[in-house]
């Protein structure tokens, strides 16, 4: 982040802004009511880089009459790196200590893309949601470190180009304008598109650097204008991060044209400067948010790890996510120890290497300081995910090299399904026993007794002590053991609407099951596919990611927008099965998920919405109740501690959840689709376990894995049988 300083002198009102900026973005972080927006300090951050970077090259080409690349790049890593390695090495080791061994490979590689300065690029390919409170990285915030650091290879160069001209400030204005318009067009256009790329990328924020460097080609110091005029102006800004705060919230399209809104106030309060009457003068100006502004780049560092690494250490099972509910002062301390870590920071090392004794030296100096402390994230990255992997290598002798449970290997499931044989008949005796007639008082033939088969022994779960041998799927592959419909070209990930054709089970059979649903109906299609291929039935599956079967908007997280695709998808599925007509259509989807109009939240609501679609369908429809969720990521709580699986249990009441059956109830009510609950074998005691069976329940926190979805067949295969007898 540049400083407060161009060659016309101090701008004191600036650092103030700075402070304001580093203000907004940890309060919003630390998960104050009413501060959601405050990440467009973010924002504010990206039009000061440009205004300051911009002014500063400018200023050394008017008094030097060139601008020298090696000398820019050398205070730049100066002033940035070192700080940046120091905190990054020592969020990489707290992480050791803290986070689980299965975690520490995804966030070392996520500590050295920051120590190379793409973070950004990661995070957008990885599709990481800036606003989900789970699965966070610490290193999370280098994201737009990394934007700053791009933005400041590339745009020295290009202002050297645009000034070789006969017309310098003509043509360095008509390519900031260029840059400025086309990264604005290609925002908006890739918000639309792919919600992560436009926020994390520099090609879609270029633009805000950008106007920070328009300002700055005419701007040397405040613009000159009548006290009255500078004080509009300023307050204008003032407003426009206001009403940006109350405006924006993170089921906003973003950045799209809303981020036009918080860059336009940066502008003019950086206009405005310290106009009488002005917030510059009569604020920002002010020594406590200076003060915050002149520490605002190692604040911003320490931070989010301080809050991501401080709230995993915290966490109890009924603690709640958010840092700023439940306990109060839990995020004022956690925010108290960024700010100490972050004066101390300044002073130990930014100050030193700016303006101190370390700041003497020339350009090769500058470069070995550098290289110095990327290769020392490098080395302190690739170690510390050596040892984790390692470490979950040597846990109770599983490796990460073991392959899960196969898909196909159903050998050990008789020992649990009904010993009552494949059959094609819906209407065959059930797999388990059926409660018998009241009896009567007329006098009746003394019946022949019929043996009863027995049912199938349930496999144990497990509470407590150390994870046992055998289990399945290993450790390592347990992330990964998930259903294969996508794999299999058979189930829609974000984009797209069209529902592809795919059939399992037997494709000649005479009766046609279909699946319907998002991810959490995927997560039972290793159960179906087992019931299918017993029975010799048709298994046609019709999901796609994050879609909920219900008749109404939503939102989705990903994309930064309507889901519109979702919305798409549910009517052309409906179009295929009415053309299909199955025997029987079967809807499970996640009970949480986020909705363009508030009150569609309401579970009963959703219900109705659930049920508007279910009267569309023709022929038998069931809903399979949605699963019991755990508040830990199993794998990653087992990996953690091996020795007491206890700590990686859920409560029921929290597994189940308050909205546990309401939306399905409320659709049966409306529709008469029977319900199928299998919640009682995913969480047979209280507390739920995370094993059952010597197999993992989860593969992350909401999500069966394969391998135990499996070992539901014959509990659906019970249900299914009982549905289609009536």
């Amino acid at each position: 982040m540049a400083q407060s300083r161009m060659g016309s002198g101090f701008r004191p009102e600036i650092e103030g802004l700075r402070g304001i900026a580093i203000l907004l973005v940890v309060v919003c972080h630390a998960g104050f009511a009413g501060f959601d927006a405050g990440f467009i300090g973010v924002d504010v951050f990206f039009v000061l880089s440009g205004f300051l970077i911009t002014g500063l090259l400018i200023d050394e080409r008017e008094r030097t009459g060139r601008i020298e690349l090696g000398g820019f790049y050398a205070r730049r890593a100066k002033r940035i790196l070192p700080a940046a390695a120091v905190v990054l090495v020592a969020t990489l080791v707290a992480a050791l200590a803290i986070f689980s061994p299965l975690d520490m490979a995804r966030i070392a590689q996520d500590g050295l893309a920051a120590g190379l300065s793409v973070a950004n690029m990661r995070f957008a390919i990885e599709s990481t949601d800036y606003f989900a409170a789970a699965d966070t990285s610490p290193m999370l915030h280098y994201w737009s470190l990394s934007i700053e650091e791009q933005f400041y290879l590339l745009w020295p160069a290009l202002l050297i180009i645009a000034m070789r001209g006969r017309r310098p400030r003509t043509s360095l204005a008509f390519t900031a304008g260029t840059v400025l318009i086309g990264s604005l067009i290609l925002c908006v256009v890739v918000t639309t598109i792919d919600g992560s790329w436009a926020y994390f990328s520099l090609p879609t924020r270029a633009w805000q650097l950008a106007a920070g460097g328009i300002l700055a080609l005419g701007v040397r110091g405040p613009v000159r204008m009548p006290a009255a005029i500078g004080a509009a102006v300023g307050w204008a800004g003032g407003v426009l991060l206001v009403a940006s705060m109350a405006a924006i919230t993170p089921t906003t399209a973003y950045p799209d044209i809303a981020a036009t809104a918080p860059s336009a106030g940066a502008l003019a309060l950086i206009a405005a400067g310290r106009a009488p009457g002005s917030p510059g003068a009569l604020l920002l100006a002010r020594t406590p948010l200076r003060w915050l502004g002149r520490i605002s780049y190692s604040l911003y560092l320490w931070h989010w790890p301080v809050l991501v690494l401080g709230a995993s250490v915290l966490a109890t099972a009924d603690a709640p996510s958010s840092l700023a509910t439940g306990k109060p002062l839990r995020p004022f301390v956690l925010i108290a120890i960024s700010v100490v870590l972050a004066a101390v920071t300044w002073r130990l090392i930014e100050e030193p290497f700016r303006a101190g004794r370390l700041s003497h030296g020339g350009r090769r100096r500058a470069f070995a300081l550098a290289s110095a402390a990327i290769l020392s994230v490098a080395v302190t990255s690739t170690a510390l995910s050596s040892a984790a992997q390692s470490e979950v290598v040597t846990i109770a002798g599983y490796s990460t090299t073991d392959a899960a449970l196969d898909p196909e290997d159903v050998s050990d499931l008789d020992e649990i399904w009904a010993p009552d044989g494949p059959t094609s008949d819906p209407t065959s005796t059930p797999a388990y026993p059926t409660v018998s007639p009241k009896p009567t008082t007329s006098a009746s033939p003394t019946p022949t007794p019929q043996a009863t088969p027995k049912p199938p022994a349930q496999p144990k779960p497990l509470l407590k002590g150390a994870i046992p041998a055998g289990l399945r799927p290993t450790l390592g592959a347990a992330r990964d053991d998930e259903d294969r419909l996508i794999h299999d070209g058979c189930a829609l990930a974000i984009g797209g609407s069209e529902p592809p054709d795919c059939v399992y089970g037997d494709k000649k059979g005479d009766l046609t099951v279909a699946l319907v649903g998002d991810s959490h109906a995927m997560n039972w299609f290793p159960a179906f596919e087992r019931v299918a291929i017993r029975r010799h039935w048709r298994l046609v599956p019709f999901t796609k990611y994050s879609c909920v079967f219900v008749d109404m908007r939503i939102w989705s997280d990903y994309l930064k927008r309507e889901y519109s695709e979702c919305e798409a998808w549910r009517e052309l599925v409906v179009g295929r099965l009415r053309r299909l007509k199955p025997d029987l259509v079967v809807i499970s989807s996640n009970k949480w998920f986020p909705t363009i109009v508030d009150r569609d939240g309401a579970p009963k609501r959703q219900g109705a919405a659930l049920a508007s679609l279910i009267e569309r369908i023709p022929g038998r429809v069931a809903i399979l109740v949605d699963t019991p969720r755990s508040d830990q990521d199993v794998p990653a709580c087992l990996a953690q501690h091996p020795r007491e699986i206890q700590r990686c249990t859920t409560p029921k009441g929290v597994a189940l959840g308050w909205r546990h059956r309401i939306r399905e109830a409320e659709a049966r009510r409306i529709s008469g689709a029977p319900l199928i609950d299998l919640s009682a074998r995913i969480c047979p005691t209280d507390p739920c376990p995370p094993i059952i069976g010597r197999r993992i329940v989860y593969r992350d926190h909401h999500h069966l894995t394969a391998t135990f979805a499996a070992t539901l067949a014959p509990d659906l295969d019970a249900a299914i049988r009982k549905v289609l007898a009536g």
